[in-house]
């Protein structure tokens, strides 16, 4: 199976090679850059922000490790000074011995006096001398290995402090920074949703429309009105556009007529 994917992969590096060229290399890089800018944007911003706050709180166990490394910094510092305050006082006495000795040598006696009380001749004192001051500059040797490695690692708790509260107030930046993130995204979220609230005004709209359905009703009658009697036959009358002679005459001919029915409707009703 991992054969087959792999010969169907370089199938399609050489055909890609094949028809792009040289131009395949940045050609993939910038296909593969934008198939990542398009899944990070597809990622929830909810979800980028646990993401942050999870790796925040994988910075406490680093600065927890950075202080307890400090802490066996400082305790190994505090044994390195109380041995090189031993190595210190062990130099003062050699040194000490070792002039009371050269002082004898300087002098006039023969024989030096020890504190046990035994006696030593100046050529055993000599060659004591010689051994002590051989044991002397090795151990003064030693003492200042030790406080240079002293000064190096007070040098270096010092750098390991200022990094480590440099670390914690960076750690409190993010947390501050992660809970700012937060909060705005709560914000757009509340923002969002008021103003995506559903009113049903469906109602209004309803009423609104039986309203304008209801006027273009009486419009369509009123228009029918004022149709009706050129489509009916009958002809419009206006006073105004006749005549003072033609309105009288039309007028004595319907007296005349409807006179005349009112006379033989009345001689009628008398021969009954």
């Amino acid at each position: 199976m991992f054969k087959k994917l792999a010969l169907v992969g370089l199938g399609v590096l050489l055909v890609g090679g094949l028809v792009f060229g040289n131009r395949l290399v940045p050609y993939a890089h910038t296909a593969w850059n934008k198939m990542r800018s398009s899944a990070q944007q597809s990622v929830p911003i909810s979800f980028q922000i646990d993401a942050a706050r999870q790796q925040l709180e994988r910075i406490t166990p680093e600065i927890r490790d950075m202080v307890w490394k400090i802490a066996r910094e400082k305790a190994d510092i505090k044994r390195l000074d109380r041995e090189l305050e031993t190595q210190t006082a062990a130099l003062e006495k050699k040194r000490n011995e070792m002039m009371a000795l050269r002082d004898h040598l300087s002098g006039d006696e023969e024989v030096y006096v020890a504190t046990n009380g035994k006696s030593y001749t100046s050529t055993r004192v000599e060659e004591d001398l010689r051994h002590r001051f051989s044991i002397y500059q090795t151990a003064e040797q030693t003492h200042d290995k030790t406080a240079q490695i002293l000064e190096l690692r007070q040098n270096a708790l010092a750098t390991a402090m200022t990094r480590l509260e440099q670390a914690q107030a960076q750690e409190r930046e993010l947390e501050i920074q992660v809970e700012n993130l937060d909060a705005r995204e709560r914000m757009v979220q509340v923002a969002r949703s008021a103003s995506s609230i559903n009113l049903d005004d469906s109602q209004i709209a309803r009423t609104r429309q039986l309203i304008d359905e209801i006027s273009c009703h009486i419009d369509a009658e009123e228009e029918m009105l004022e149709l009706a009697p050129k489509y009916l036959g009958e002809i419009p009358v206006s006073t105004d556009s006749l005549s003072g002679e033609a309105q009288g005459d039309i007028v004595e001919q319907i007296d005349a007529w409807f006179n005349k029915a009112a006379s033989t409707d009345n001689s009628v009703v008398s021969v009954k």
